[in-house]
């Protein structure tokens, strides 16, 4: 038998009783060895050096690790033995010579193996003491990435630095847009949000981020969004195929088809009208605009996509749970989005198909997808993607399916079904939320009320608006400060409250003056960039129409800047028919009660901050 002392202080190795672990010796001597491989040793060959407070901070660390790696040695000869003794007058651990041969590495002959030695110390180490293990594999990986990644100059959230919890906590919070605001604010123009991810606070470097054939890559948050297997246009990766998608979708809102579309999204808003007057009519008290612009939006698109309404507005309810569907699934796809890997586990999960209040299959937006492509087949040129049935109108079912017939190879039946799924789904919150910031801003503020309607009134006299009916899309455009309040709460409260990220290239880049090596994510918010002082001027903060009418030059610089205008929409998307429909509802509004009295309703929503998540 073999007999291993110990004690209850520094224990010395049995193979060299005169050498000692002391972290004033043998561990200081570790870390400088440790510290001669690592890049930041010689800040003058390097461009990113620790600062002081780093360095005592790692030091400490290796200093912990050494410490530890030199008890494992003999840890694990002690957690080996199945069959140990133990000797309470000697203080001695009696171990059989086999498990002594083992721990040492000797084979039969009396010869050393080396790797026999260390898989048989790691194992018997990790068995015994698997909680240390995982811990110190925790601690080691997290110190890694906090302070080995290449963003560890950058400030920042100290979770972010070596987790993307930050970010999922964030993001569960439906605070995340307001969370950002903050950071930028505390940290500055770059904030490190995730170990190898940064968000940047310049609309000049959005700008170039966000621009096609900048060779920077969607990241695989997009792959959580629905349907994973046909990508819409805001879930494309492929530039090209993006490119070809937009192109396609694009045809139901261009202006010629939006003129086609006027009558039966006019009706709509008619509609609308009319559940307003009966409310009021009916003495019903107040009277919940946000959800009936909601409901709005829905059937809007539901003309616009299939050629007929879904029938929200008639109903004044969320039909089959439509918004609420979306609303948890544009939840799910915001926290689960920032650990993508979570995804094929959860709902990518082919057991999630057998369970139907699970599967994404029994949507309502899903089922009209679907039921409207079969309504439409076969496709053919003779039909045009057209309702063999309907009034000939080309609406956007019709345009993807013409898309499909010119290239079946690169637009196939699947990407029909997933661009006209996304423009519903995302497209009705995003056109929802627009509207509803804009009465929020103006029915906030009775000054900026009175202003459009007094410009109404005015353009009215002088002839540049009929004195009823509807006002078109070209008339409304001399409503300079109903443009202006329209852009204004585009600016402030953007429909999109998640970051937008992207992929620098493998061989590196420079935004605005700052180089980020390949792999590294950048991200950008929208109400981040919408409160750049230099762009929007010193008051970015507060909701003033008059900004964009003050300077032509500024006014064309903040355009240029917004957002939407280079990111998620464009002249001919669903922005350009929000924009379209709140200029005829809050003429529409005003003709038939000119002396309504509109107050705003705090909601539980809107005390919170909160925004919808959408990508």
């Amino acid at each position: 038998m073999l007999s291993v002392k110990y004690s209850l202080g520094i224990p010395s190795p049995p193979s060299s009783p005169s050498s000692s672990f002391s972290p004033s010796s043998s561990s200081i001597h570790d870390i400088g060895y440790l510290l001669s491989y690592l890049p930041w040793h010689n800040p003058a060959s390097h461009k990113l050096p620790l600062d002081q407070q780093q360095l005592q901070q790692l030091t400490f660390f290796f200093g912990s690790v050494c410490f530890g790696l030199r008890l494992v040695r003999l840890a694990a000869a002690v957690a080996a033995a199945r069959d140990l003794r133990f000797n309470t007058s000697t203080h001695t651990l009696s171990l059989p010579l086999s498990v002594t041969m083992a721990v040492t590495g000797k084979t039969g002959d009396g010869k050393v193996s080396p790797t026999r030695a260390l898989v048989a110390t790691v194992f018997t180490f990790v068995a015994a003491h698997w909680i240390i293990t995982l811990v110190s594999l925790f601690v080691v990986r997290a110190a890694y990435k906090r302070y080995a990644s290449p963003l560890r100059k950058y400030p920042g959230p100290f979770l972010a630095s070596f987790s993307r919890l930050w970010k999922v906590f964030s993001t569960a919070s439906g605070r995340t847009h307001l969370d950002h605001v903050e950071l930028h604010r505390k940290y500055g123009p770059i904030v490190r949000i995730a170990p190898n991810e940064v968000s940047v606070a310049s609309p000049e470097a959005a700008r170039t981020l966000l621009s096609a054939g900048k060779r920077f890559f969607k990241t695989p948050f997009y792959g959580v969004f629905p349907p994973p297997e046909n990508p819409d246009i805001f879930t494309e990766t492929r530039e090209d195929v993006h490119a070809m998608k937009k192109r396609v979708a694009n045809v139901p809102y261009s202006m010629a088809a939006m003129q086609q579309l006027s009558p039966f999204i006019n009706d709509t808003i008619e509609l609308l009208a009319k559940k307003i007057g009966e409310h009021i009519d009916n003495n019903k008290g107040i009277f919940d605009l946000g959800a009936y612009l909601h409901y709005f939006a829905f059937d809007v698109l539901g003309e616009v996509a299939f050629s007929r309404s879904f029938g929200f507005l008639a109903e004044g309810r969320d039909v089959d749970n439509a918004i609420k569907t979306i609303d948890k699934s544009q939840t799910y796809n915001g926290i689960v989005g920032q650990v993508p890997e979570l995804d094929h586990v959860l709902r990518r999960n082919p057991l999630w198909q057998f369970i139907p209040w699970l599967s994404t299959k029994n949507a309502l937006i899903t089922r009209m997808a679907l039921e409207e492509m079969a309504r439409r087949q076969p496709f053919d040129k003779d039909s045009a993607g057209l309702l063999r049935t309907g009034d000939g109108r080309q609406d956007l079912m019709a345009s993807l399916i013409q898309g499909h017939l010119k290239d079946p190879e690169r637009f196939r039946e699947g990407d029909v079904f997933a661009v006209a799924h996304g423009a519903i789904f995302a497209g009705s919150d995003s056109t929802a939320s627009t509207m509803q910031s804009f009465f929020w801003h103006i029915l906030a503020d009775r000054r900026v009320y009175e202003a459009i309607v007094q410009e109404m009134e005015a353009a009215v006299s002088n002839g540049a608006v009929p004195p009823s009916g509807n006002i078109s899309w070209n008339e409304a455009q001399n409503l300079n400060y109903l443009q202006a309040c329209l852009k204004e709460a585009m600016r402030v409260r953007p429909a999109v409250g998640l970051n937008i990220t992207r992929l620098v290239p493998p061989e590196g880049a420079e935004l605005d003056g700052e180089h980020y090596p390949g792999g590294v994510a950048i991200a950008v918010n929208g109400w981040v960039l919408h409160r750049d002082k230099d762009v929007f001027g010193q008051d970015a903060e507060e909701f003033r129409p008059e900004r964009w009418l003050e300077d032509e030059e500024r006014a064309k610089r903040m355009e240029r800047y917004m957002f939407q205008v280079f990111f998620f929409f464009s002249s001919h998307s669903p922005s350009f028919l929000s924009r379209r429909e709140l200029t005829e509802i809050i003429t529409l509004v005003w003709r038939r009660q000119p002396s309504l009295h509109w107050e705003k309703s705090r909601s539980a929503r809107n005390q919170q901050g909160r925004s919808p998540i959408v990508a």
